[in-house]
């Protein structure tokens, strides 16, 4: 099932995520930009938790919700640095713009897969 499909988000469209997965293992660490998730865009897990998981997955209020949260950094495993989270995953802070514009990084969340 492709992604678009369930969401309906930009993040979401299979032209995104085919250009993302042509970065392979490339992308690593990052600060700010798209995030290059493991499994599922992580701007729907953070909209998942900032609603309480309280809206199903066709509810145009998850797709709004993630369209508010930006990549703040991501940070991939890497063996020469001895990090690993979980199966070869990585670890993602989302912010929404108006709180990176204030420097209010106590409200960016957190979130992270592995494969």
């Amino acid at each position: 099932m492709r992604l678009r499909n369930r969401y309906d988000h930009p993040v979401c469209s299979q032209e995104f995520l085919d250009a993302l997965w042509g970065f392979d293992h490339e992308v690593g660490h990052q600060v700010g930009g798209h995030a290059h998730s493991v499994q599922s865009p992580v701007e729907i897990e953070i909209a998942e938790a900032v609603l309480d998981g309280e809206v199903s997955w066709g509810d145009a209020r998850l797709s709004e919700e993630a369209g508010r949260w930006v990549l703040l950094a991501q940070f991939d495993s890497e063996v020469a640095a001895d990090m690993m989270w979980g199966d070869a995953g990585a670890l993602y802070w989302l912010i929404r713009p108006e709180d990176l514009a204030e420097q209010r990084f106590e409200r960016a969340m957190f979130t992270w897969q592995c494969g």
